[in-house]
C-alpha cells in the first residue's frame, strides 16, 4: 500500500517517526546525568573535518520534540516558515534535524542502550528512504540520502571503504556491495588456527559434500600470509580469500589484533546476503545448507543463534550485572525472555561456532551493525570484553538492543564423545544424602547442537580428542551424545584429566551416517595436516 494513498497509513508513518525522534531526545537529556563527563571517545569520534555545527538550537530542540500535526485534510498550508511545508517536507525536514543531532551528539563507549536506539531510528529512515524514493524529486532524494549517509557515518566511521576514499555514500555502496540471493560460508583465519580451518573445510566441502561458496576472511598479510592464503583456495573448489580491512575503515577497529572481533566485520563485509558464520573449530554432521533450506526459525527471524552450555550459576555478576544495566529501560524480545542464561544467572549464553545471518532484512543488518560497534576497539577493551567472554555476549545483546528479531536454536548445549561409567563426587554424595551414585556421562571437550528434529547437527570442539593435551590424539572413538544434562569440567572435584563430560541427560548413541561422518572427517583431517604442516603456526 503506498505511503500517500491512505490518510491512516500516511499518519501512522509520521506518528511513529515523531515518536521515536522524541524519545531518542529525551532519552539523551534523560542519561546526561548518566554519561562520562571526560574527553569525547577519540575513537569512536568522527574526523576531525566531518564534525558537525555546535549543539541543537533551542528553536530546533522545541522542533524535533514538537513537530506539528499533519493535517491530511489540507493539501497546502498558507502560513509561513516550516508550517507551510507538506508532510514529506516536514518528514524529510526530522530526518534532516535529527541527523544533525547525530553528528552533533557523539555516543560513548558505554552508550549501548542508546546506541540501539539510534539504530531503530536510523532502520526507519531507511524503510522510508524505500518507500519515498519513487515519489520524491532527485534533489530531495540526494538530500535525504545524504542525510541517511551521514548519520550512519557518524555512528560507524568504520563502515568507509578505504580503498573509495572520495565515496560519499559508503553505507549505499556496502549494502550495494551484497549479491541479491547470494547464500555462503564465513571463515576467520589466521596463522595460529589454520589447521582447524583446513579439517572444516575438509569436512564441509569434501565429506558432506557442501557446495555452498567458502570465503574466508583475515586483517592483513600477517594475520594471514599469500601463501597460506593461496593453500586455503586450492584445498577444495569455490574458496575465495577475504581482506576485511581493504573493505571497512580499520582505524577505530584494529582487527588484526582484535582476536574474535574481526568476526561481525567479516559477516558485515562479506557480499553473501545468507551469511553461515561458522568458528574454526566447529564440525558438522550434516551440510549446513539445511538451514538456509528448512530452519523455521531463521525464516521466521532472518537471525540464528545457538546456545552455549548452562554452567557456572551465579559465579559471573558483573557480567549480569553489566547486561542488566543496559537492558533496564527495554522492552524484552521473545528470545530473552526464553534466556535462562540471563534469567536465571548462568555463565555464558552463545556459542560463537555458529551463526546464521539474512542481511537482506534490514532488522538483521541493524542488529549486525550494534554488534560490530561492541566490537570496535575502545568499546570491546573498556566494555564488550571486560564483562564478557570475547565476542559471545556482543551477538545476542546487539541484536536485543537494536530491537532486531532472531531466534535461539532449541536447548543448550548437549556433548558429544566417549561414555564413561562414574560415581557421585564427593559434594554430590554430601547432596545425596551420603549416597554414593553410580552413572554413566559423555565425557568430550565439544558442545553439540541438535537440529529440528531432535538429530545432531553439529558441535564445537573440533575433531582432535583433547586440543590442551600436546599428543594431538584426534577423538576418533566419539560414539555417544546426551543433550538436556548436567555439564561438569573433569577436571577437579578428585578426578584426573581435562576432559568435560555431561551426566544427568538420557545417553544415547550416534547413527551409522554420523559415525560415518566424524570417521571420513578424522580421516581427511590427518591428510590434511601432512600438507599443512609448513604453514600451520610459524
Amino acid at each position: 500500500m503506498s505511503l500517500l494513498s491512505r490518510s491512516k497509513s500516511r499518519q501512522a508513518l509520521l506518528l511513529f517517526l515523531w515518536l521515536s525522534m522524541l524519545f531518542l531526545v529525551w532519552q539523551h537529556y534523560r542519561g546526561l546525568n548518566q554519561m562520562p563527563t571526560g574527553p569525547v571517545d577519540q575513537d569512536l569520534a568522527l574526523p576531525t573535518t566531518q564534525q558537525a555545527s555546535p549543539s541543537l538550537t533551542a528553536r530546533e530542540k522545541d522542533e524535533l520534540l514538537y513537530p506539528e500535526p499533519a493535517n491530511p485534510s489540507r493539501k497546502t498550508r498558507q502560513a509561513q516558515g516550516p508550517a507551510s511545508f507538506n508532510e514529506i517536507d516536514l518528514l524529510l525536514s526530522s530526518i534532516a534535524k535529527t541527523s544533525q543531532y547525530f553528528l552533533n551528539d557523539v555516543l560513548s563507549g558505554s552508550a549501548f542502550s542508546n546506541m540501539g536506539q539510534r539504530l531503530q531510528v536510523l532502520g526507519t529512515w531507511l524503510q522510508t528512504q524505500e518507500t519515498l524514493t519513487p515519489k520524491l524529486s532527485p534533489s530531495k532524494l540526494e538530500s535525504l540520502q545524504n542525510n541517511i549517509e551521514r548519520a550512519t557515518l557518524s555512528l560507524f566511521p568504520f563502515i568507509a571503504n578505504p580503498t573509495q576514499p572520495r565515496n560519499a555514500q559508503p553505507f549505499t555502496s556496502l549494502r550495494q556491495s551484497y549479491q541479491k540471493g547470494s547464500e555462503g560460508i564465513l571463515l576467520v583465519a589466521s596463522k595460529h588456527n589454520l589447521r582447524y580451518i583446513c579439517h572444516l573445510i575438509k569436512n564441509i566441502r569434501v565429506v558432506l559434500n557442501s557446495t555452498l561458496p567458502i570465503q574466508v576472511a583475515h586483517a592483513g598479510d600477517t594475520m594471514l600470509s599469500h601463501s597460506r592464503r593461496r593453500f586455503l583456495t586450492k584445498l577444495a573448489p569455490n574458496i575465495t580469500t577475504m581482506d576485511v580491512t581493504k573493505l571497512l575503515d580499520d582505524h577505530t577497529l584494529e582487527l588484526e589484533k582484535g582476536g574474535p572481533a574481526i568476526r561481525s566485520f567479516a559477516a558485515l563485509a562479506t557480499p553473501f546476503e545468507k551469511v553461515l558464520l561458522m568458528g574454526s573449530l566447529s564440525v558438522f554432521l550434516q551440510p549446513p545448507e539445511r538451514i538456509l533450506q528448512n530452519h523455521r526459525a531463521f525464516k521466521d527471524t532472518g537471525a540464528l543463534l545457538f546456545h552455549h552450555h548452562l554452567y557456572g550459576k551465579g559465579e559471573f555478576k558483573e557480567s549480569h550485572d553489566f547486561w542488566h544495566k543496559h537492558l533496564r529501560n527495554h522492552e524484552p524480545s521473545p528470545a530473552l525472555k526464553s534466556s535462562r542464561v540471563y534469567n536465571e544467572g548462568y555463565a555464558e549464553e552463545l556459542d560463537p561456532g555458529f551463526v546464521a545471518l539474512d542481511k537482506s532484512r534490514l532488522p538483521t543488518l541493524m542488529g549486525l551493525l550494534h554488534v560490530c560497534w561492541q566490537n570496535t576497539k575502545r568499546v570491546r577493551r573498556d566494555y564488550s570484553y571486560a564483562f564478557g567472554d570475547g565476542d559471545r555476549d556482543t551477538w545476542w545483546l546487539g541484536f536485543e538492543l537494536a530491537a532486531s528479531p532472531y531466534a535461539w536454536n532449541g536447548g543448550y548445549g548437549g556433548t558429544v564423545g566417549w561414555l564413561e561409567a562414574a560415581h557421585s563426587s564427593p559434594r554430590q554424595t554430601e547432596a545425596n544424602g551420603g549416597k554414593r551414585l553410580r552413572h554413566e556421562r559423555v565425557c568430550g571437550n565439544t558442545n553439540l547442537h541438535l537440529d529440528e528434529t531432535g538429530r545432531p547437527l553439529w558441535f564445537s570442539g573440533g575433531l582432535l580428542k583433547d586440543r590442551r593435551s600436546e599428543d594431538g590424539a584426534f577423538g576418533v572413538e566419539m560414539g555417544y551424545w546426551m543433550v538436556d544434562g548436567v555439564w561438569q569440567p573433569k577436571k577437579g572435584e578428585d578426578e584426573e584429566g581435562s576432559m568435560d563430560c555431561m551426566w544427568g541427560g538420557e545417553v544415547r548413541e550416534l547413527g551409522a551416517v554420523e559415525k560415518g561422518v566424524l570417521e571420513r572427517s578424522v580421516e581427511e583431517a590427518r591428510e590434511v595436516d601432512e600438507k599443512s604442516r609448513r604453514f600451520v603456526g610459524s
